[in-house]
């Protein structure tokens, strides 16, 4: 009784960040870089998690965990101004929304805390990808939307459902073997198809399908229902918002020529009897169909994103990347 009363904010603090830490070691998400930096990453995840509440609602939040501050500004795609705060961790963080700014920490440097204040927001997994890849910092998010609990470290996004932690390989390490299994497919293609799918798709819950291939419109075909686009295109990252918009309202499939433009959306996969026949999914339609469709082609890339965000790469109607 006298203990529980008597514990300080500091006990609490340790004890919940211990807690936390086990929880990734259950589920498998092993914690990066030496244990000084991972004992900053689980102080910051444990904070983003349980932001403090403020007039009935949590704020949002983000931090980078990085030993070099100096490569905060060799990311020449966006402007940014490192801060050094004059006052303490829990006062600095207050000034860091997860969004155009975010509170830096030195594990090598405990005492030294700033704010990077970029020029425009960073709240897109995409985004907060690039940032991590570009500089090399850990990033830690709580999202705008839902709440969600993130950390952004080498090749994976870490996050957090309110159950359990799972880590997603981003779009970059998966890239060398979609490269392997389709080797023609032009490489800015074959990385601008991953991180729509992974990046943009995916995170929103935007079920999709993605056909790359080298033909024109026939008969495996359904258009009766299809949309032609503006001349938007895989390799230009300006063009994947409008895509997400239009995907997060439309069904069916995306076709996609090896080029990397969008050709139609809104497309039925029709497939043969044999496909048919020899091809089974039981994770849904739009699987089912994308897979036997895959296997009617096998000289095109079919990318599905489920509803509830995994991906799933098919060619020749076997997956090459996901499980489905």
């Amino acid at each position: 009784m006298g203990t529980i009363a008597a514990m300080t904010d500091a006990d609490r603090t340790s004890r919940s960040q211990r807690r936390l830490a086990e929880e990734l070691e259950d589920d498998r998400i092993g914690l990066p870089g030496d244990d000084a930096t991972g004992s900053v990453v689980v102080e910051e995840l444990d904070y983003a998690r349980r932001t403090p509440m403020f007039e009935g609602r949590r704020p949002v939040y983000g931090a980078m965990i990085t030993t070099a501050p100096e490569n905060l500004q060799s990311w020449s795609d966006v402007g940014v101004d490192v801060v050094d705060a004059s006052c303490n961790l829990e006062d600095a963080r207050s000034f860091a929304d997860g969004r155009a700014c975010y509170l830096v920490r030195n594990p090598a440097d405990p005492e030294r805390i700033a704010v990077a204040c970029f020029d425009r927001p960073l709240l897109f997994e995409a985004d907060l990808v690039l940032l991590q890849e570009a500089t090399g910092a850990l990033v830690v998010q709580r999202t705008p939307v839902f709440g969600v609990t993130r950390l952004f470290e080498h090749d994976q996004v870490v996050s957090w459902d309110g159950r359990s932690w799972s880590g997603r390989a981003t779009a970059r390490s998966l890239l060398p073997g979609l490269q392997e299994r389709a080797p023609e497919l032009e490489p800015a293609v074959a990385h601008g198809l991953l991180t729509l799918a992974i990046h943009w798709l995916a995170p929103a819950r935007a079920g999709a399908t993605l056909v790359v291939h080298r033909g024109v419109a026939d008969s495996s075909f359904d258009t009766s229902g299809a949309v032609p686009p503006p001349a938007l295109t895989l390799t230009d990252r300006r063009h994947f918002p409008p895509l997400l918009s239009c995907l997060m309202q439309r069904d069916l499939a995306t076709l996609i020529d090896t080029q990397g433009a969008i050709q139609t959306i809104g497309v039925g996969l029709l497939s043969t009897a044999t496909a048919e026949a020899q091809v089974g999914n039981d994770h849904g339609m739009r699987h089912r169909s994308a897979q036997r469709w895959s296997f009617d082609h096998p000289e095109a890339i079919v990318a599905v994103v489920s509803s509830d965000g995994p991906v799933t790469v098919y060619r020749a109607g076997e997956p090459i990347i996901g499980e489905a």
